[in-house]
């Protein structure tokens, strides 16, 4: 192997590593690092499980399509893959659980059983219950799990939180981590930066 089609493989390997990463430059202000260290190496498919007729599914594709379009925007190959929805019992309990687990995890997060092998790469849960919003670690087959409070707790029920709170989300299934700066969409803990800054009249996705 030459050493220019050597450089030149590495340079694609690479890529296709930090692509979701590079999105920070546009999107994140301040400091930023990965939430969850392991690149993607396929196309990720995405489920949605709902009550019927929960109109925060549309929101759900809409935040496909806005990590799709942006990935394309700075030249990265990668792409979340098709999204399937699906109309079922919520597994409420054990969303809270994860999300407590995930909140206070320093060692990795306590994956409830009802959450373990979800149908999909990315496996978008909407819920109806009260909790903290969040992205759950890599389970064995190396798929996330997500889990958006109820559309009836403040500040989900603000005009265009939700939609906000959906895309950030599936930013971390992605690989970004929160930032500091409160105008950008991945602002999170530890800064103070809170779902309600996404309020807006004027339905939008916060860069």
């Amino acid at each position: 192997m030459s050493a220019a089609r050597g450089l030149v493989m590495v340079e694609q390997r690479l890529r296709r590593i930090i692509s979701p990463l590079l999105i920070v430059g546009s999107l994140v202000g301040g400091p930023a690092h990965a939430q969850f260290g392991v690149p993607w190496r396929h196309t990720p498919m995405v489920v949605v499980v709902s009550a019927g007729g929960d109109p925060r599914s549309r929101l759900v594709d809409e935040a496909v399509a806005f990590w799709n379009k942006t990935q394309a925007d700075i030249g990265s190959r990668f792409r979340l893959g098709s999204v399937t929805h699906i109309v079922q019992l919520m597994p409420e309990e054990a969303l809270k659980s994860l999300s407590q687990s995930v909140l206070g995890a320093l060692g990795g997060a306590d994956i409830p059983q009802a959450l373990r092998d979800p149908p999909a790469d990315i496996t978008i849960y909407l819920s109806q219950s009260e909790f903290v919003s969040f992205t759950g670690p890599f389970d064995a087959n190396m798929k996330r799990v997500i889990g958006i409070r109820g559309a009836q707790f403040a500040p989900m029920n603000l005009p265009n939180v939700a939609l906000n709170v959906i895309t950030h989300e599936l930013g971390h299934a992605i690989g970004l981590g929160h930032n500091s700066d409160p105008s950008k969409l991945m602002c999170g803990r530890p800064a103070p930066c809170r779902p309600a800054l996404f309020r807006s009249d004027t339905p939008h996705v916060s860069r």
